[in-house]
């Protein structure tokens, strides 16, 4: 009941500044989306951390902070910008202070698993769950086993993935329009793995940003991570299906490179990024020919340096979800081969 309360106040919130869009800033409609920039993954891959060293890049790239994910118009960017200079001049911080303590009360028991905050990078998952095509809608209910209909929008019926594609885009373009409309947009959606031949339809020239992360470790942390709040055995039928799902999204990542030329396509290892963030982002721009500013290589190496001794503090096991090792590699070999992924058995 509260979901349903929740998701009607957010549509018709939603529809508000979509109308204020069609009066103020109606001419969202001639952007033009160019080759926009996607990081695709597995969950639990390194998506968050490379697309937040990413968008330190703010002369390159304009990107969504969480914020920003709940209502993607440009109406709702105009009151942010309009809120953040009133609460910096005239109430000396309260909002920003507030919205700290909000952060730290919703999401403060994440930080070690996926750090959030209004005011950070954020995915734009809530403009497919906004329109009930994300697997993120299933996440405060234990029943994920029972509905796999969001987990692909690829294999949906093509009206469907126009329908919700073009909606998608519209969504960017009112955000791009009046957070940066001379600006390359920047997304990481881990969720976009079921995706990205959708994305590629929608936007011919996107370049796609893949990483990899060993199936033992990113498999079981997915399943952890988007089923926290159920109340059940990890043996339950709901976690088991979001372990697959992670198995799955490795099998269909295959399907990347049959649709996508090598010049839009880059592929890097989450182990190389954890070890040399700065290089890594180096070949990124060296792959796609562009040319870093020595504004962002000091922010990057700066934000290297913050975080090169992070270590999480949370493990898992495929065991707690009624797989083994030897299951994941037999379904899973020519992608871990590919990858140099030991099997460990």
């Amino acid at each position: 009941v509260a979901f349903i309360f929740l998701y009607s106040l957010h549509q018709f919130v939603s529809l508000f500044f979509r109308l204020m869009d069609e009066i103020f800033h109606r001419n969202h409609r001639k952007i033009k989306i160019k080759q926009p920039v996607f990081i695709i993954a597995n969950p639990r891959s390194g998506t968050t951390f490379l697309h937040r060293l990413m968008a330190l890049d703010e002369d390159r790239f304009v990107y969504t902070k969480y914020a920003h994910t709940f209502f993607m118009t440009s109406s709702f960017v105009q009151f942010y910008y309009i809120f953040r200079w009133i609460d910096r001049k005239i109430l000396f911080g309260i909002i920003s202070n507030t919205l700290d303590a909000l952060d730290e009360k919703f999401w403060g028991g994440w930080d070690d698993i996926h750090a959030m905050g209004f005011n950070k990078a954020e995915e734009d998952e809530l403009v497919f769950a906004q329109q009930m095509m994300s697997v993120g809608v299933m996440i405060p209910f234990p029943y994920f086993d029972k509905i796999p209909d969001t987990n692909f929008l690829d294999n949906e019926p093509e009206d469907v993935r126009n329908s919700v594609m073009d909606f998608y885009e519209s969504c960017v373009k009112r955000f791009v329009f009046r957070a940066g409309k001379n600006k390359t947009y920047l997304s990481k959606n881990v969720m976009s793995t079921g995706r990205f031949k959708s994305l590629l339809q929608k936007f011919p020239d996107a370049k796609i940003i893949y990483i990899a992360r060993h199936p033992y470790d990113s498999v079981p942390s997915f399943a952890s991570m988007f089923t926290a709040m159920y109340k059940v055995p990890d043996t339950h039928a709901s976690k088991r299906a979001w372990a697959q799902l992670g198995i799955d999204f490795y099998k269909y990542t295959r399907e990347m490179q049959k649709c996508i030329s090598a010049e839009q396509f880059y592929e890097l290892k989450y182990d190389d990024l954890l070890q040399d963030p700065q290089g890594t982002i180096k070949k990124i721009y060296t792959h796609f020919h562009w040319k870093p500013s020595e504004i962002f290589l000091e922010r990057l190496s700066h934000e290297q340096a913050r975080n090169k001794s992070y270590k999480s503090a949370h493990e898992y096991s495929l065991e707690q979800y009624g797989l083994t090792k030897q299951q994941v590699y037999e379904e899973l070999k020519d992608i871990m081969d590919e990858f140099g992924f030991e099997k460990e058995f």
